[in-house]
């Protein structure tokens, strides 16, 4: 959902700092750490604490934090106390509002260093430490590097359900990304939505129009939140689960990767789909409103345009995979990784760029290809002229759209940081914000939008009807 370049960890919380000075043991003087803790103050953040001693006094105390998973990107910050030859310290790496989010599940590695007046100075140990929702007390079921987080009484089988999906996911993505992974996934799984919606990020814990999060994926943290009971489960497990291995396919270029490309590779490698994408794709189809690729960096708009974006990013990717192969795809993310554009990738590996497999994929879907990047942009700039105060003008559906589709009317922004996948907004500062699919496809009032228009009645079959937990 939007692009962004992933920094250091924590990188914006104040009084943090990028270097470690050298510490070595014949610095320890006279200091002795009594007590070094990390503890979960969900959803307000980790409480790191700390008791030291020394004769000397003690007048400086840091804490030292990492990503396990972010390959030792380690910085600190410091710990508030009452200098003194005896001393405690705490200082709370605060998530959410008023800091920068991190899901529950988010593994961190800490360390203390200490020092006192005489100049001695002491590093405490390495621990882990794993955040969690400390609302609920935590079971666990493992499979190689895929372990599930559940609560409470005869809950077991519903995270073996979630282990289950993720694993499969993990076996049919390995192929087509071309990735080995060797570190740890976690998948957190709440039993309802009302659970889960607290965990979330700001701009995801309210329902939106009708688009509610079943399941977000946190790259950065190698984390999945999930709701355990929703129906779809498998699904949306399997679905969000891509995108933590497409961040691992890309990975520095994850930012390069587009949300057609992103969704419809999450799409792909949903092992429960349902044709909701696809009928929403027709209707777009149908109504003009089928995008350029190159206009799909993010996804934004009404919740029709998110939904349709979803299936025209699927429909693109199964035609990618179903034409060139599996190979092919895992050969786009190393080029991907060396160019950082998705059109020159996409050039070496394909043979064409977005505009090229824009036009080879509208050929499939029986659609006269459109104009090139820079014939429509000048089009469209010349159409803006003409309507004055340079809004859309509206169009009427046509069942064999040709030329400039509506949709088109507004050109890409800029790349703005929005999250793995594309979907455009965030308001809590996170490095990661995830994904977060409408849940089951086409469901909610985007689709009832979408149903209520007589010609979308006759152009849309009957979609599959699903319980509301």
């Amino acid at each position: 959902m939007r692009s962004f370049v992933f920094v250091s960890a924590f990188l914006l919380v104040a009084g943090l700092a990028l270097s470690t000075p050298p510490v070595t043991l014949a610095d320890e003087g006279n200091i002795k750490v009594v007590e070094a803790t990390a503890v979960s103050q969900f959803p307000d953040g980790i409480k790191f604490s700390v008791s030291a001693n020394s004769v000397d006094g003690i007048d400086d105390i840091r804490v030292f934090f990492s990503k396990v998973e972010q390959n030792g990107r380690s910085t600190y910050r410091s710990v508030e106390f009452d200098p003194g030859d005896s001393v405690t310290g705490e200082s709370l790496l605060k998530s959410g509002s008023g800091g920068e989010y991190f899901p529950p599940g988010t593994k961190i590695e800490y360390s203390f260093e200490v020092r006192d007046k005489a100049g001695g100075v002491v590093r405490t140990d390495p621990k882990i430490f794993v955040y969690e929702d400390n609302r609920f007390d935590w079971e666990t079921v493992v499979e190689g590097l895929i372990t599930v987080y559940y609560y409470g009484e005869y809950v077991r089988d519903r995270a073996e359900l979630v282990l289950d999906a993720a694993q499969q996911n993990l076996e049919k993505m390995l192929p087509v990304l071309g990735i080995a992974p060797t570190e740890p996934l976690r998948i957190v799984s709440y039993n309802n939505y009302r659970h889960m919606s607290s965990a979330l990020p700001f701009r995801s814990q309210a329902v939106s129009e009708g688009l509610q999060t079943q399941g977000m994926a946190f790259s950065d943290e190698r984390v999945l939140l999930v709701h355990g009971f929703d129906p779809t489960v498998t699904g949306t497990v399997s679905h969000e689960f891509t995108h933590l291995l497409v961040a691992e396919a890309a990975g520095t270029a994850i930012s390069q990767v587009p949300a057609w490309l992103n969704e419809g590779l999450a799409e792909y490698g949903n092992i429960d789909p349902t044709d909701d994408y696809d009928a929403a794709l027709r209707y777009g189809i149908f109504t003009r409103r089928i995008k350029p690729l190159w206009y799909l960096d993010s996804f934004g708009g009404t919740p029709e345009d998110i939904i349709i974006a979803y299936g025209q990013g699927r429909s693109v990717v199964n035609y990618m995979i179903g034409t060139y192969g599996e190979s092919r795809m895992a050969a786009l993310f190393p080029v991907l990784q060396r160019t950082l554009d998705i059109d020159l990738a996409l050039q070496e590996v394909y043979g064409m760029d977005q505009y090229g497999l824009d036009s080879a994929w509208r050929a499939t879907m029986g659609l006269e290809p459109l104009p090139s990047p820079n014939e429509l942009k000048s089009r469209l700039d010349q159409e803006r002229k003409a309507g004055g105060d340079g809004a859309p003008q509206a169009a009427e559906p046509t069942a064999e759209p040709t030329g400039v589709p509506e949709s088109a009317s507004e050109p890409p922004g800029p790349r703005s940081g929005a999250g793995v996948a594309g979907v455009e907004g965030s308001e809590d500062g996170s490095t990661s914000p995830g994904c977060s699919a409408p849940a089951g496809g086409a469901t909610g009032v985007g689709m009832l939008m979408l149903l209520g228009a007589p010609l979308g009645l006759m152009a849309l079959p009957r979609l599959r009807r699903r319980p509301v937990i």
